[in-house]
């Protein structure tokens, strides 16, 4: 016996030896690893299945099974995937976004039969071993047509074993595939990169350095469109010293680029190797114009043999099994030209029929679908409409979950960087009340038959695949149960079928009063439930889009829902949320009610103020960190900015010295940097005049140029006090030409932005003509300034010509000024003689010895370049 347990137990060593030993050669070259399991010590596996027979309703969120009962928080939901505090960073390196968000297709494991790309593990490991070990390019494309796989692929990447010990960090967002990338979409990607490299991180990451404010016209210049691209530029070289700053290295995964050409602002600089950053995307065309920048994987449709598989295996026993399977169903799939997303939505819309006995209307619609284009979108949405009609559900339900799944995806639209994580409560809201304007339900026996039919609905969109299932825990620890639109093209399918702006508006203010009846009479504080969480986010949003303006108007100025939304969300993402939704909701109300706006502004922030001031009064002395402090600092800025923009001064200034009070950093500098004396003038100025508001944000604008804080917030006031001035007294008056001038004066020396100047003092010329004459000295100065921006844009010949024609009308210091600019611009030309002959006479221009030694500094040059100089 004894004898028999030794053997046992040295035979156990030989396995895990072999085991070690086998893990540690894939980790060395997973190329050579061949069919091994790839998910080995991944988060996620794949759950063996038998090959023999075709599956039951294969069901991915089945196939897709945690390995381990961990945590992860996601967005606002902590997924079962690893609790991060006791975990090395690496065992779990997706953070905050769940890269289940935006995963178009997740096919089974099948071998690689083609000579092409197609979306297979072995596919994954050799475009993980490129991005691991390749370093010629940092940036890799993944693309295809729609539903072929390559988010599939882009997502065993992600969980490879390989990529998990290579990066500490692998990041997820889901683009969606809507338009080209502009300045703000990629400022809001680089936020939400940044939030997953660094998710409990208080650092902000700031792009008010860069100089650019977009463009308020739809159709821009080619000059606007340049000027766009380097602000991006500028942005991207930013991030790339955060993520240096990180010290982490990092697989960014970019799901659904609209415009491939759009990777060049995610090929960050190379850091070190203890920074490694790789970018891998996946988008509908190769970037052909930076083919030796970025290396491209062409994903193709499967082959003829592997579809047959695909389509076999996806069945269920009962559809594989039907008497009229061979006759009717065995070649169906052939129709889908090897598309995986459109073959596994082909089983599922079979499996559903069989199921529920239709078959006469399967056959039908297997006969439609046969004469379907071979647009993989088109076909999917032939099928998701045949999936609708006549299911498992009954035939009562039919227009039930159509009507209910087109209600989610008008109301839970998507953003930029992902589809939302909805909470079963909201959902189950929106479908009871769906459910009950159909119905017309009277009794309490039917409210409580109709909550059981919303999750019969709810229960039949995951089953069919349209809406992915997560049993989590939101950012409180709290279990929550989520819902997300299992892909882009469903997300599009949905908003077709209620593209109806009245539509859109009834079915907000349904959510509404649904939401307001299931918690009539409960006497509870903000956040103590699943819904209320989520409508401390998204309440004022959907109120003004069901259009109750008051309602939305109370919420907003309510004090308890401030802290309440402050503290579930943060002081500055909730500041900016309520910014937001403020804003919006002054923009509707200001169409028949200026003043009502203006009220609604007012209030509504200076009630976020005073939770501000409370929260940064009560800590002082205590444990508040300075990236607390420094939050609560930028949101009342944020406040006060917007105040700014609406013209509503006084109260902007008087929010900004109120901050200015509390701004005391351990350090001892300052987030605010104005000049109090300035504020204290200001604050004083009443909105109801027009004129003396544009001045005074100027002023602002003036002041934050010249102490470098918030630039980009100080050119956009800057425009927008300059365009109301022109729009108050008209553009031809003399005061808006110096304006003009003023301005120009701040983007020239504070901003050095010489082609925004340029045009400032062109614009003021003609006016200073036309009211002051030729002989003027405004006009000299304008002149003067437009031939010095000339020489920054490197128009010499231009600024020569101005600076010498004005140069015999002036005197004084400026006489001088402009004859050393002559000077230099003949140095700059190679007319080296002609130089040192001005810069001489500029010499006896003045007295001044620091002046005199920078000319003969500026003539010792000009003969080196000459050669005429001697020791």
């Amino acid at each position: 016996m004894m004898t028999q347990k030794k053997e046992a137990v040295s035979f156990l060593k030989v396995r895990r030896n072999k085991r070690r030993s086998d893990e540690e050669k894939f980790a060395a070259n997973p190329a050579a690893a061949g069919t091994a399991d790839s998910n080995t010590s991944s988060t996620w596996k794949v759950a063996d299945r038998p090959t023999s027979r075709p599956l039951n309703g294969t069901d991915m969120s089945k196939v897709l099974q945690p390995s381990t009962p961990e945590r992860v928080q996601y967005n606002n939901a902590t997924m079962d995937i690893g609790d991060l505090e006791n975990q090395d960073p690496r065992a779990n390196s997706v953070s905050v976004r769940s890269p289940m968000d935006s995963i178009a297709i997740k096919t089974p494991l099948r071998g690689n039969v083609s000579a092409k790309h197609t979306s297979s593990v072995q596919t994954s490991r050799t475009i993980a071993s490129e991005l691991c070990y390749n370093d010629t390019h940092v940036a890799h494309v993944l693309y295809g047509a729609r539903g072929v796989g390559k988010t599939f692929c882009a997502y065993q990447c992600a969980q490879l074993p390989l990529a998990k010990k290579m990066f500490d960090r692998i990041v997820w967002l889901g683009l969606g595939y809507q338009r080209s990338l502009h300045f703000q979409d990629l400022v809001e990607i680089y936020l939400q990169i940044y939030a997953q490299l660094c998710p409990r991180s208080q650092r902000i990451l700031n792009f008010d350095d860069i100089l650019f404010v977009p463009s308020s016209s739809n159709i821009k210049t080619e000059e606007e469109k340049l000027e766009e691209r380097r602000a991006m530029a500028e942005a991207r070289d930013l991030l790339a010293q955060e993520i240096a700053y990180t010290k982490k290295s990092a697989l960014i995964c970019l799901d659904g680029m609209f415009d491939s050409s759009d990777i060049r602002y995610f090929q960050f600089e190379q850091q070190p190797s203890e920074a490694k950053c790789r970018v891998l995307s996946t988008s509908t065309d190769a970037p052909f114009d930076m083919i030796e920048k970025v290396k491209s994987w062409q994903i193709n449709s499967m082959n003829a043999v592997d579809s047959k598989t695909f389509f076999t295996k996806n069945l269920s026993a009962a559809s594989f099994n039907h008497p009229d399977f061979a006759s009717v169903l065995k070649d169906c799939h052939q129709s889908c030209r090897g598309n995986p997303l459109s073959l596994r939505a082909l089983c599922r819309l079979i499996n559903d029929k069989i199921e529920s006995n239709n078959f006469n209307t399967l056959k039908k619609c297997v006969t439609k679908f046969e004469s379907a284009p071979s647009d993989p979108k088109m076909q999917l949405f032939i099928i998701l409409e045949a999936t609708f009609a006549h299911s498992s559900l009954g035939e009562s339900f039919t227009k039930l979950a159509w009507r209910c799944f087109a209600a989610f995806c008008a109301v839970f639209a998507r953003n930029t960087c992902f589809r939302p994580f909805i909470p079963r409560s909201p959902m189950r809201a929106l479908f009871r009340a769906v459910i009950q304007r159909m119905s017309k339900v009277q009794s309490e026996d039917d409210l409580f038959s109709t909550t059981e039919t919303a999750d019969k609905v709810i229960d039949f969109m995951v089953k069919v695949g349209m809406l992915t299932f997560i049993d989590g825990f939101d950012c409180h620890k709290s279990p929550r149960q989520f819902f997300q639109v299992s892909c882009d093209i469903y997300q599009e399918f949905g908003q077709q079928l209620s593209a109806n702006k009245e539509t859109d508006i009834k079915l907000h203010e349904l959510l509404i009063n649904e939401y307001t009846s299931m918690f009539h009479g409960i006497v509870a504080a903000f956040g103590s439930n699943e819904i209320d969480f989520y409508m401390l986010k998204f309440l004022p949003a959907h109120s003004m889009k069901a259009n109750e303006l008051k309602d939305a108007s109370l919420t907003l100025q309510d004090i308890r829902f401030i802290e309440e939304r402050f503290k579930y969300m943060g002081l500055h993402e909730g500041c900016s949320r309520h910014i937001e939704d403020t804003e919006g909701m002054a923009e509707l109300v200001r169409v028949t009610n200026k003043k009502m706006a203006r009220l609604i502004l007012a209030t509504s922030y200076q009630n976020c103020t005073r939770v501000l001031v409370n929260h940064l009064v009560s800590k002082v002395g205590g444990s508040l960190k300075s990236e607390q402090c420094e939050a609560a600092l930028n949101s009342m800025w944020m406040l006060a900015f917007s105040l700014f923009k609406h013209f509503l001064v006084g109260d902007g200034c008087k929010i900004l010295q109120k901050a200015m009070e509390l701004d005391c950093q351990e350090d001892g500098t300052q987030v605010l940097k104005l000049d109090k004396n300035l504020l204290s003038s200001l604050s004083k100025a009443p909105s109801s005049n027009s004129n003396q508001c544009s001045r005074a944000i100027i002023l602002i604008g003036s002041a934050m140029a010249q102490s470098g804080m918030k630039r980009r917030d100080a050119i956009h006031l800057l425009d927008l006090g300059l365009i109301r001035l022109e729009e108050s007294l008209g553009s031809g008056t003399l005061e808006v030409a110096r304006a003009h001038v003023y301005v120009g004066e701040i983007f020239y020396r504070d901003f050095k932005m010489y082609r925004h100047a340029l045009q400032y003092f062109r614009d003021a010329l003609p006016i200073f003509m036309k009211e002051l004459g030729e002989e003027s000295e405004e006009l000299y100065d304008a002149i003067i300034l437009i031939g010095k921006s000339c020489i920054h844009t490197g128009d010499l010949n231009t600024a020569l010509d101005i600076l010498r024609n004005i140069a015999p009308k002036l005197t004084g210091s400026i006489a001088l000024d402009v004859n050393i600019k002559v000077g230099y611009i003949y140095m700059i030309k190679g007319n080296h003689n002609r130089a040192v002959a001005i810069l001489n006479k500029a010499k006896t221009m003045t007295s001044d010895k620091a002046i005199i030694d920078r000319i003969d500094q500026m003539i010792e040059t000009s003969l080196l370049q000459s050669g005429r100089y001697t020791i």
